[in-house]
């Protein structure tokens, strides 16, 4: 017969790696949701991008701020902002060339 006691294993790094996934997947869910928006805005919906981008970022805020993120999340979020808006402003120049 076995030793072994139902619940008496220490599931400690389980736990951990799961809340891991569980924000990993989070973060990736939010982020596909902001960009899938901000593309809507622009394409389908026939907004400006820089004032698309502005209303995706104060809601990539506002949700900061819903699911309590921490630093991280704004530093990500504004750093996604600035690599758009000077890739978007890049698009802009090369087409004012042409």
């Amino acid at each position: 017969m076995s030793t072994y006691e139902h619940g008496s294993q220490d599931i400690s790094t389980h736990q951990d790696t799961y809340g891991a996934i569980l924000r990993l997947f989070m973060w990736s869910g939010v982020v596909i949701g902001l960009a899938t928006l901000y593309l809507s805005m622009v394409f389908a919906g026939g907004m400006n991008w820089f004032s698309s981008l502005i209303i995706v970022f104060v809601i990539s805020i506002l949700i900061g701020l819903v699911l309590k993120r921490g630093s991280a999340w704004y530093a990500v979020m504004a750093g996604l902002t600035v690599l758009t808006a000077v890739i978007g402003w890049g698009a802009s120049l090369i087409a004012s060339m042409i």
